[in-house]
Parts: C-alpha cells; sequence; structure tokens
C-alpha cells in the first residue's frame, strides 16, 4: 500500500509529465517514419488482393448465370406442359401457350424436340414477350449432338456449353410412369451489354469483352465443372474471366478493370512525400505546442490543487466519520478531525501524542495483531474493530484504511464509523428472530419442540443415521382417557396435566433423542443413534412405567397411561411419512390391545390397516349404491312353536366379494362413525317392511333392532323412532332396541348419564329395551336392578356347550333366575340342537333363537313363515315379550 502511494506522488510532480510528453513525440515522430517507407508496398498488396477479390465475385455470377439457366431447363423439362406436347400427336395449342408462359423468364431461346428429334416447340424471348420461331441452328445443332449418344446409352442426362457468347442448355425429358426419354428441351441465354453491366456491378469494377486471342494470357489452369477459369494480371490492377466450351476450349475472356470506386470516381495514386524533413519539422511544431499547453495546465493545476486540498480540508473537518491519520512508519497520529476527537474524548494535543495500539482493539487479540491487520487493510474492504476512549469505555466501529502522500510524507488515513447501535439493533433483531423461530416450532404450554420442528428436524435425522448405517426410533404416544380427565376436571386441569407428562418424558430419555409434542395428547419421541432394537423398546417401557404413577394435579391425583406404538428406521421406513404412519399404526394397535402397553409395528398391522381403509371405502361405497340390506331371523316360543318376534340383521351383498360376514364390517363402521347411517339405513327400510306386511294383511310381529353406542350418544334416535312410527301408522310396542354390555354398562364413559336417560325417554314412549349377548361384557348386577331393561339375551357362547359343560349349564341356570326374579325376559341366542331347547325349557327360558329355526333371510323369505307360523302379541299387553313367558298371563 505504500509503495503505491510513493507511485501515485510521483505522478504529481511536473517534470513526470514533460518527460513523458516528451517520450511521446519522439515515439510518434519514429512511426511516423518507419511507416512512410512500407505503405506503398501494403497498398499494392491490399489492391491485388482486393482484386482478387473482385474477380472471384465475377466467377460466382458468372456461375449463377449458367447453373440458373440449367435449373430453369430441368424445371421445363420437368413441367406437364412439355410432357403433354410431348405425349400428345393431337392439336397442342394449349400446351405450347402454357409453355410460352413458362418460358417468359429465365432463358433466351427455348426447344422442344421429341426423340426422333423432331420440333414440338421452338420460340425466342425477347424483354419477356414470346414468339414461336424456327429453330436456332446453333442450339438445334447442339441438342442433337446431346440427344444422338443418349438415345444409345438410354439415359438421361444435362450438358451445358457456351457458344458464341450464349450458353446453351439441353436437359431430357422422362415420362411419369415410364423411365423412357420423351424428348429434350433445349434452353440458351445470351452473354448482352445489359448482363455485363450487371456483372460489372456486382463484381464492383469494369468488365468488358474480349477474344482469346487479344489477351496476353499466360497459361491457364484447367477448367473445373464450372468451365470458368479466372487469372489475375502481373501488375495486379485487372484480372480475367475465361468461358470455356464443353470440350474446354477458351471461347470468350471476360477482362475486370479495378478503374473507380465504390461511387464511380477514380482512385487517385499515392503522390510521392515531400521527404523526412518535413515531418520532423511538424513533430517540432506539435512539441512545442504542447510543450507550451503542459506549462500552462502545469499552473492552472497548481492553483486547482490549493482550492482543492482547502475544500478536502473543510469536508473532513466536518464529516461525521471520525477520521484519524497517522505516520506510515511510526503509526503515530499526525492529524485527527473533530468527529473523531469528541466520540474518544480527547483534545488534539492529546491525540497527536497516541499511536494506532493506543487508539484501536480487538476483543483479547494482541497488540502485534490488531497492529497487522490495520496495516494491511485498505479503502474497500471495512473492518470491525474497537475503539478505546480516554474514560476506557470501548464502542464498535468500522474501519477503513487510505495510503496517501502528503507532501512527499508517507501516511495512512483512517476512516472510521461508529456501529454501536447498529450492532444494538442487529442484535435485537436477532434475539427477536429466535424468539419468533421458537414460537413457531416450539409447543407454547409444554416448551417440547412442535409438528414444525418434527418437519424440518426427522428427515435430517433420517440422513444422519443413514450416514452413520444406525437405526432410529420413532415413539408415538396417546395418552389414554385424557379427554375424561379434560372434560371432567377442566382444560386448566388439562393443561397442567400435559406439562407434568412433558417433564417426565424428558427424564425417560437421552440427551440426543428429541421429544415433539404433536398436538393434544399425542407426543412423539425420536430416539437417534440406536445400536439395536433394545434401546427403543426399553424407552418406551421407560415412558409407560412413567405415566403409570399417579400425578398429582392441585392435590388431586390423577391416573393416566399411555398408548405407545414403536417404528424403526430403515426397518418400518425410510422416510418420515412412513416412520410416522407406522408408528400410529402400532399405537392404535396397542389401544385395540387394551391401553397402557407398548407395540413394535409389523407389516401384518399395515395389511390390517389397509384392511380396514379398504372396507371403510367399500362401506361408504354400499350406503351410496344402495348395496346394503336387512334380513330377518326369527325368535320362537320353544313351547308353541310359533314365531313370536323378528331381529332385523344388516347384511351386505357386495357384486365382486358376494355376501360379506357382519362381524367383518360391523366393527370398522362403529370405528368410523359409519355405523349411524347404517343404523338409520335399517330403522328405515324395517318399519318400511312392517308397514307393508300390514297392509298386506300379515300378522305383524315384534322385531328387534340392535343400536350402535353412537345412536345413543346423538340423542336423535327417540324423535327419529317417533317420526317414522307415525309416517307407517305402527305402535312403539313392536319395536324393540338390543344394545350390547359393553355399549350400556360402561360407567367410564363420559356419556354414561346421558345414554340412561336416552334409554330411559325410549321405554317411557313404549319401545322396549334389550341387553345383547349378555354375560360376555361386566355383567353389573347394580345396573341391572337401577336401569329399566325389558329382555336379556343369553350369548351364543353359553348355549354352545349347554348339553356337555356343567359350567355352562349352571351360568345360564343363574341368569334366567335372576332374570326371572327382576321380572326381565331372557331369550337364548344360538340355539342349534333339540337337546339345548329341551334343557332351556326346562331352566325356564321360553324363547329361543339360532339355526335350528330359521337362518336369517329377506323379508320376502320370511314373509311365508309369517304368515303360517307367526304368533301376534296380544294387545293389552304393553310388554312385547308378555307372550315369551310360560308362566305369565
Amino acid at each position: 500500500m505504500i509503495k503505491a502511494a510513493r507511485i501515485q506522488a510521483s505522478l504529481r510532480q511536473p517534470w513526470v509529465w514533460l518527460a513523458g510528453g516528451a517520450l511521446v513525440l519522439l515515439v510518434l515522430l519514429g512511426l511516423l517514419v518507419a511507416s512512410q517507407r512500407t505503405w506503398r508496398d501494403r497498398a499494392a498488396v491490399l489492391e491485388r488482393e482486393n482484386t482478387g477479390l473482385q474477380l472471384a465475385q465475377l466467377a460466382r455470377d458468372l456461375t449463377a448465370q449458367s447453373d440458373g439457366l440449367g435449373d430453369r431447363t430441368r424445371e421445363l423439362a420437368e413441367s406437364d406442359a412439355v410432357i403433354r406436347l410431348l405425349q400428345e400427336t393431337a392439336d397442342s395449342s394449349a400446351e405450347r401457350l402454357e409453355l410460352a408462359d413458362l418460358s417468359r423468364h429465365g432463358v433466351d431461346a427455348l426447344l422442344v424436340l421429341a426423340a426422333s428429334h423432331t420440333v414440338r416447340f421452338s420460340s425466342t424471348i425477347v424483354d419477356g414477350r414470346v414468339s414461336e420461331q424456327p429453330p436456332d441452328a446453333a442450339l438445334m445443332q447442339w441438342a442433337e449432338s446431346i440427344a444422338a449418344p443418349q438415345a444409345e446409352q438410354g439415359r438421361p442426362a444435362s450438358l451445358a456449353t457456351f457458344v458464341d457468347d450464349r450458353w446453351l442448355t439441353v436437359r431430357p425429358v422422362v415420362g411419369r410412369s415410364s423411365p423412357a426419354i420423351l424428348g429434350w428441351v433445349a434452353a440458351s441465354r445470351s452473354l448482352t451489354p445489359a448482363l455485363l453491366a450487371q456483372l460489372g456491378h456486382s463484381a464492383g469494377a469494369a468488365v468488358s469483352l474480349q477474344s482469346p486471342k487479344e489477351a496476353d494470357l499466360g497459361p491457364l489452369k484447367p477448367p473445373d465443372s464450372t468451365r470458368i477459369a479466372t487469372q489475375l494480371s502481373r501488375e495486379g490492377s485487372s484480372g480475367f474471366a475465361v468461358l470455356h466450351d464443353a470440350s474446354g476450349q477458351a471461347m470468350r475472356i471476360l477482362k475486370l478493370t479495378r478503374t473507380a470506386d465504390a461511387s464511380g470516381t477514380s482512385l487517385p495514386a499515392p503522390e510521392p512525400t515531400s521527404g523526412l524533413k518535413a515531418y520532423v519539422l511538424g513533430a517540432l511544431l506539435v512539441l512545442t505546442a504542447l510543450a507550451a499547453g503542459i506549462v500552462v495546465g502545469l499552473r492552472r493545476y497548481v492553483r486547482h490543487q490549493r482550492s482543492v486540498d482547502a475544500r478536502y480540508k473543510a469536508l473532513i473537518d466536518q464529516a461525521n466519520d471520525g477520521i484519524v491519520i497517522v505516520d506510515a512508519h511510526t503509526y503515530q497520529v499526525l492529524y485527527t478531525n473533530p468527529a473523531f476527537l469528541g466520540r474518544l474524548g480527547y483534545s488534539n494535543e492529546e491525540a497527536l501524542a497516541l499511536t494506532l495500539t493506543d487508539i484501536f482493539v480487538d476483543g483479547n487479540a494482541a497488540s502485534e495483531s490488531v497492529l497487522s491487520r490495520l496495516v494491511e487493510a485498505d479503502s474497500q474492504m471495512a473492518m470491525n474493530m474497537q475503539q478505546r476512549c480516554k474514560s476506557g469505555a470501548f464502542f464498535d466501529t468500522e474501519v477503513r484504511c487510505n495510503a496517501l502522500d502528503v507532501d512527499g510524507r508517507d501516511v495512512l488515513a483512517y476512516v472510521t464509523h461508529d456501529v454501536s447501535l447498529r450492532r444494538k439493533a442487529e442484535q435485537q433483531l436477532i434475539e427477536n428472530q429466535q424468539r419468533l423461530d421458537k414460537m413457531a416450532h416450539h409447543d407454547q404450554l409444554t416448551g417440547l419442540p412442535n409438528r414444525h420442528y418434527l418437519t424440518a428436524f426427522l428427515p435430517q435425522a433420517i440422513e444422519e443415521a443413514k450416514a452413520a448405517n444406525t437405526m432410529l426410533g420413532v415413539v408415538f404416544l396417546d395418552l389414554d382417557r385424557f379427554k375424561h380427565i379434560n372434560d371432567t376436571r377442566g382444560h386448566e386441569t388439562g393443561d397442567k396435566l400435559l406439562q407434568e407428562v412433558a417433564t417426565r418424558l424428558r427424564t425417560c430419555v437421552r440427551e440426543s433423542d428429541v421429544i415433539i409434542r404433536m398436538g393434544g395428547d399425542e407426543f412423539v419421541v425420536v430416539f437417534r443413534n440406536v445400536k439395536n432394537y433394545d434401546e427403543v423398546t426399553l424407552g418406551a417401557g421407560r415412558i409407560i412405567e412413567s405415566l403409570n404413577r399417579p400425578i398429582v394435579i392441585d392435590r388431586h391425583p390423577l391416573q393416566t397411561t399411555g398408548s405407545v406404538g414403536v417404528s424403526l428406521y430403515p426397518r418400518d421406513g425410510v422416510d418420515m411419512v412412513e416412520l410416522l404412519k407406522h408408528s400410529d399404526t402400532a399405537m392404535y394397535q396397542a389401544k385395540d390391545r387394551g391401553r397402557n402397553n407398548v407395540q413394535m409395528f409389523s407389516h401384518a398391522m399395515n395389511r390390517k390397516l389397509k384392511h380396514r381403509v379398504a372396507v371403510e371405502a367399500s362401506l361408504r361405497e354400499a350406503l351410496r349404491l344402495k348395496q346394503l340390506d336387512v334380513h330377518y331371523q326369527p325368535f320362537v316360543n320353544l313351547i308353541t312353536r310359533k314365531i313370536v318376534g323378528l331381529e332385523a340383521l344388516m347384511r351386505w351383498s357386495h357384486p365382486v366379494h358376494g355376501m360379506i360376514p357382519a362381524d367383518q364390517f360391523i366393527p370398522v363402521a362403529e370405528e368410523t362413525g359409519l355405523i349411524v347411517p347404517m343404523g338409520n339405513f335399517v330403522l328405515h327400510r324395517t318399519l318400511q317392511t312392517m308397514s307393508a306386511w300390514r297392509k298386506a294383511g300379515i300378522p305383524l310381529v315384534p322385531v328387534s333392532l340392535n343400536v350402535a353406542p353412537a345412536q345413543l350418544q346423538r340423542g336423535e334416535l327417540q324423535s327419529t323412532i317417533s317420526t317414522l312410527l307415525k309416517t307407517h301408522n305402527l305402535r312403539p310396542e313392536m319395536l324393540q332396541l338390543e344394545m350390547t354390555e359393553r355399549a350400556v354398562f360402561d360407567a367410564r364413559s363420559p356419556a354414561g348419564e346421558n345414554r340412561q336417560d336416552t334409554m330411559a325417554r325410549l321405554r317411557d314412549f313404549g319401545i322396549k329395551i334389550a341387553i345383547d349377548d349378555f354375560g360376555t361384557g361386566y355383567s353389573s348386577l347394580s345396573y341391572l336392578k337401577n336401569w329399566r331393561v325389558d329382555a336379556l339375551k343369553i350369548d351364543r357362547s353359553f348355549v354352545r356347550d349347554l348339553v356337555t359343560d356343567s359350567s355352562d349349564l349352571a351360568i345360564v341356570s343363574a341368569i334366567i333366575a335372576i332374570a326371572r326374579h327382576l321380572h326381565i325376559e331372557v331369550i337364548a341366542e344360538g340355539i342349534e340342537a333339540y337337546q339345548q331347547v329341551e334343557i332351556l325349557r326346562r331352566l325356564g327360558c321360553s324363547i329361543g333363537q339360532g339355526f335350528l329355526f330359521a337362518r336369517p333371510m329377506p323379508a320376502d323369505e320370511i314373509l311365508k313363515l309369517l304368515r303360517d307360523d307367526a304368533e301376534p302379541p296380544k294387545e293389552e299387553e304393553e310388554d312385547m315379550l308378555a307372550v315369551f313367558s310360560a308362566g305369565r298371563g
């Protein structure tokens, strides 16, 4: 930098400019003398090259004239008019007129010969006007000379020549359907004065005709296929283009002379120079004028420089940025502006005693390092440093350096800009951005990362596991019955519970693992750097154990558990979507297996999930396409063997898979909520069928319908049944609703009380309530006492082995005895043998259902049984199953 400053200072010296100007003048004078000797030779070479280019252009134009005549002759020979003229022997005036029109441009004379050398058409063209004339002798002779050998060879050809200042071309005419030659077309084009003028204009020179004898030419190069040879004259100011006939003999010579430029004026020949003295005299005059100009310029420069220095001094003193100038060798301060002194708190005398290392610091860096950076700085790149004030305080600054020469002294000028306020603002922006980023990617309640964070983190973790050849565990946790706690204890308690769960999860994982709250009561734990499966399963087990301990919220112990599903990379998936989906599938499998357990994902789960999704989609399609139907299975009086009731059962007739068993689609319908529209369909169809039977005079018996818990929770069941009964004019006593034990007596269900009220209102309306599959659920005797139930249906699992299993016999006997004392009717399901009927009858059960009596069947088939074996209920009885009991009136 110091060296560059010295060079800049030297360039400001006047004697440097004077020496430079004199050197330039001497160089120019030498160049003028040297160039005088060679410019004539170069002009002669350029003239010869230019003549050669013009001669080449003339040769190309002549070749284009010959080729154009050949192309035009070929077009005429291939035209339909010529072919018809040669093929037809009758009147050919139309073809002659068409041929005359075609030949107006491009040729001077046209001749059409038949294969027998008979002239079919001959014309001349002048200024675009066509007139039929006797054949031109030269053209006729050339055409016959070409046609005779070609006829003998039997193959078409096209030949051209230049004779008598004309180009002659012959082209055979071949038929469309046969390769035989029909005749010949001959054409000519003359080398007219107008064409010569056109060629000269194109070449930019004068073109004239000469005979081969007149031209003084040396040996010519044999002509090529264009039949045009070119040659420059000895002095290079003119050239010749030689036209040959078919035999290669020179027929005509075109002389090209460069006598005029592009504007038509003659090119002046260079005049001889007046010698070296004229150039020397001119150079001296220029040198004198230049010296005078330099002197005047130097005076103005000195005055201007003084003015500029004064202005620069004023600008530096008024600048807002601090400026300090130091010696380039000792680094002692030579000058500071007021802004610099004001920021550091020094007086001008105090500042002059400072050095660079007293002013600038860079954190904990040594003084030598700071000084080295300051010396190597430049004006383009700002350095970030700190300045030390007189008080000992520091502030951030940007420093730029310029190397200067001041009166022959090397100095360094430093411009400092206070950036402390900007740094504080930048730091605040960074902190705000970090806070916003944390808010966007972290859960505000628990402080855990959220699903947005997981979306960015998990793909990166997968790539790291792939690079390190390790496994990755994705654990999906869902709190069991959290909604019940949230609804009963309040959202504030639920939030505190989630915070405590997050705290416990942190104690169950390693520092490298990540816990994410997906939302609600769902969490995801990502185990990183997993070496084997046991690390993940043990971690998931710790999570289950920590949640099993009671959580005390506001001095109230709360019990919550978790269902955990686990998927592993790369075994269960290679991307984020697969791993999350599979861990979620395993979590639902844990819920299906009783909650509060860990399930590892397996492909069997995936197949089950896909099957469930397929069944759900097919069920929705079945509802839309009305593929569902209602079948009926009778209740039979075991004493009279009469039909005393029917059970309406949903059936699905798939167009591809046929009849689908109910146990394959009813659970899916209950999980997805489709059971509600399906139950409404069965209710509508059953009451519609009963109304049709009554109108047809068929004795009606009570019909029992299965009701899902979701239908009770909706609260619309009673109003829907009431409306349909009125629509079809049916009594409520003709309808019975069946519900399973688990659905009715699940005390932990938050909707339990509402469900009991709904059932009570239905029974008050006159509809009977029956418990289906009794004995397989809770079998709570307290609920049988408090709830109003009309019938119990003994599950088929107890009836199946009733004859051989004493335990089943004791259970069935106890159920019947309890129900009799509570005045609840008993119906036995799954009867398939007469021995079962006899035992049930002896135990006091008088109503049965099973394949022994009839399988579920469509409405039209059950109608036949109702006509003959129906035992309608007595109208004065309120209980629809009163006739079922043998001992009741």
